[in-house]
């Protein structure tokens, strides 16, 4: 995939996006600078960590979606 292409993919999934929390995330994760020397897992709460690994675990046992299955269930 190409950039541009993921950067119109990325634009219309936020356009769609309506949870505040899931947008101040988004933003965050965007507005920082990639030379930081702060990881950004550091300054996660402990339930966004715990989450994150029970995702992770998910990922490991084949608990996942397809691009397109998310994209047809939001009707993207």
């Amino acid at each position: 995939m190409s950039t541009l292409q993921l950067k119109s993919e990325l634009h219309i999934l936020i356009d769609h996006l309506q949870d505040n929390d899931v947008l101040n995330a988004v933003k965050t994760l965007l507005g920082r600078s990639v030379n930081t020397d702060t990881d950004f897992w550091d300054e996660l709460s402990e339930s966004d960590k715990a989450e994150i690994k029970e995702g992770i675990k998910d990922i490991e046992a084949g608990k996942t979606y397809t691009y397109q299955e998310i994209f047809t269930k939001y009707g993207l």
